[in-house]
């Protein structure tokens, strides 16, 4: 595999804002570092919200980031952390997809530092841990959200390694794909996740061994229900977050000249998709809630505009630029919770009103919504 070196800086220090295509920019201020093993180790705290200096709120200095931001620890399920492999691993992701189109240098590097976490998180028998516990990358290795070998993290850090290894070359990221395993589970939207991991390492070697594996996975996606890809089988009822099994499945349809698997992904657009755009993005069956979150629309975005690859029929490009401007105002608040210049994207809505707070997760989905909106409005 020819790929151009990056440059002799260690890869894991942070470049400075001003080189960093729009669409990272607050992720890397969101990111801090630390030293470990003769280098730095970079990581992007979960959570944080603005923060005006001088105001009486203001904390102390040594917790407010560069960007005048107060990062939040996570205790969402007891005692969490800092930072997350979940996060990390997509960071990398979106900055890789980055690096790919525009081939930034400081795109490539971003990457190049939050894959050092998620190596620095792997434990010696392949397995990894989710969260650190503070800015000196003490891991939390008992919580729940948090212990060795959990499907999501896993299966987040497998994708990210995948793509690291087709997109760079470094022969570290496919020894560290290859010394974890892929997690079972009953948790579909895991099981879309190891598609999409599995389908990177496709793209560079494109064995009729690892397709057989593949189709296999998907399978189990399509076979659950003739009308819909479902969340877990023998539940109707789905989460609009992390709806990856329509662009799993329409990738592989695409890729290997499956038409099954493309039909399968146009009933579930017919069948849940249409109808939650046509609601205006309200509550509609069978979607357990209405989406309040980049999240919720960004998987719908990607599962669309891979369909649309694989069938070339415009209604899916049309439906995916709807979905992307829930981001922009199309919600039904007509609140705009992306901003593509700076990166930053607010984490949501409740009953109308738009967080202050501005994390990791919300600002990483985003960014994959507007680089699929840049290409599909090409």
């Amino acid at each position: 595999m020819a790929v151009e070196p990056l440059s002799s800086t260690n890869a894991s220090v942070l470049p400075s804002v001003n080189r960093v295509p729009g669409v990272l920019r607050h992720l890397t201020q969101l990111s801090s570092s630390f030293a470990y093993d003769l280098g730095n180790v970079s990581y992007v705290h979960v959570y944080a919200t603005p923060v005006q200096p001088g105001t009486p709120t203001a904390p102390p200095t040594r917790g407010v980031g560069p960007a005048g931001l107060k990062y939040i620890r996570a205790a969402q399920s007891g005692p969490e952390g800092i930072a997350c492999v979940d996060d990390a691993a997509r960071a990398a992701l979106l900055a890789l997809e980055v690096y790919e189109q525009q081939r930034a240098p400081a795109a490539r590097q971003l990457a190049e530092a939050w894959l050092s976490f998620v190596l620095y998180m792997q434990e010696p028998d392949g397995r990894f841990v989710n969260f650190i516990v503070d800015r000196r990358g003490r891991k939390n290795r008992r919580g729940a959200t948090s212990h060795p070998g959990g499907v999501w993290w896993t299966t987040r850090a497998q994708w990210a390694l995948a793509r690291g290894w087709r997109v760079t070359g470094r022969q570290q990221y496919l020894e560290a794909f290859r010394l974890s395993r892929l997690a079972g589970t009953t948790n579909l939207k895991v099981v879309a996740l190891q598609v999409l991991a599995l389908l990177e390492l496709y793209l560079t070697d494109p064995s009729l061994e690892l397709q057989l594996r593949i189709g296999k996975l998907c399978d189990r996606l399509v076979g659950c229900d003739p009308t819909f890809f479902h969340d877990r089988a023998g539940s109707a009822e789905l989460e609009p977050w992390g709806y990856h099994q329509l662009q799993a499945v329409a990738c592989a349809g695409r890729l290997f000249s499956r038409l099954d698997y493309l039909a399968a992904c146009e009933r579930t657009a017919r069948t849940v998709v249409r109808p939650l755009i046509e609601g205006q993005f309200g509550l509609v069956a069978p979607w357990a809630k209405s989406p309040a979150c980049a999240y919720d629309v960004s998987s719908l975005v990607l599962g669309l505009e891979e369909l649309y690859r694989g069938t070339h029929r415009p209604i899916y490009r049309e439906q995916a630029l709807v979905c992307a401007d829930w981001l922009t105002g199309g919600n039904p608040s007509g609140a705009r919770l992306y901003n593509p210049r700076t990166g930053m994207c607010y984490d949501g809505l409740t009953d109308g009103v738009v967080s202050q707070n501005c994390g990791a997760e919300s600002t990483i989905e985003a960014g994959f919504v507007e680089l699929a909106r840049r290409r599909l409005a090409r």
